[in-house]
């Protein structure tokens, strides 16, 4: 049985962070879930990745990103659509702040985004990235080819908002990334295709090195 799912706030670097988060007994390995631009951790909650990722033996943390959610908004992690530069330094503040070391990063369009960007910046703290539909990392091509974890690229068919044709680039870019299109969703495919979203997750987490 999964862990029960926690909430409440954590101070980040002085930021006031709202955050979900279910530790079970045993587990050892850690992810952090980061929602898109319109929505919160909430969403993650509600497609049930709580229940599904314990039982791989991770212990599951997803914040409200500052701004979003029930999280205030913080100078110090601004974004504008678009630009989210200050994604990935949220990130590994976060995981400061609620004790993570080595973790694995599902980010949704923009976390998604800032999932790619954690994970070229601050490579000693990825395990495993599972990207869908990143948005806003057009300009940071070139650095995909940094990226040396596991990247799993989720996109659905009928995305249109990050166009779906980026995934075989992105994944090119990645050396030994996997690719996953999910017929018939939409730009949140996680929430379109949920069932179908979490068993390519699922195989992912637990069979790439």
């Amino acid at each position: 049985m999964a862990g029960e799912i926690a909430e409440g706030f954590v101070e980040v670097s002085g930021s006031r962070v709202f955050h979900r988060y279910s530790i079970m007994k045993g587990n050892t390995r850690n992810i952090v879930l980061l929602h898109g631009w319109s929505f919160t951790s909430k969403d993650w909650q509600n497609v049930g990745a709580f229940s599904r990722l314990p039982h791989l033996g991770y212990n599951v943390y997803s914040p409200d990103y500052p701004g979003f959610g029930m999280s205030p908004i913080s100078e110090r992690y601004a974004i504008q659509r678009g630009i989210i530069g200050n994604g990935a330094l949220f990130i590994h503040d976060y995981a400061e702040a609620v004790g993570l070391g080595r973790l694995s990063v599902l980010g949704a369009s923009m976390g998604g985004g800032m999932a790619i960007s954690f994970a070229i910046e601050t490579p000693e703290m990825v395990d495993k990235v599972i990207a869908v539909a990143p948005a806003w990392i057009e300009g940071r091509k070139d650095d995909l080819r940094k990226i040396l974890r596991p990247v799993l690229f989720v996109w659905g068919s009928q995305d249109s908002v990050v166009p779906v044709s980026l995934g075989p680039e992105y994944s090119a870019l990645v050396k030994g990334s996997r690719l996953r299109i999910i017929e018939g969703a939409r730009h949140p495919a996680y929430i379109d295709r949920p069932d179908e979203f979490f068993d390519a997750v699922e195989d992912f987490l637990e069979s790439s090195a």
